[in-house]
């Protein structure tokens, strides 16, 4: 019965601090600034990529005769 309630009590405070967190980026302007630093970044370290090979979908189909 104690590691139930110990159990229920780590979830709740992980969802809770998940939320306050959330809320601390969007709501505060370094924040803000933050997540948009870090999206400026991703999409510059997408762009430069070289080593992203990309995967024919048609491997994926059923009736493509080339991929039997």
């Amino acid at each position: 019965m104690l590691r139930v309630g110990f159990h229920r009590f780590c979830h709740v405070s992980g969802i809770l601090s998940a939320v306050v967190l959330a809320l601390l980026l969007v709501g505060t302007t370094s924040g803000r600034d933050a997540l948009g630093w870090i999206y400026l970044q991703s999409a510059e370290a997408i762009t430069n990529a070289t080593h992203i090979r990309t995967f024919p979908l048609d491997r994926l189909d059923p009736t493509c005769p080339q991929c039997m």
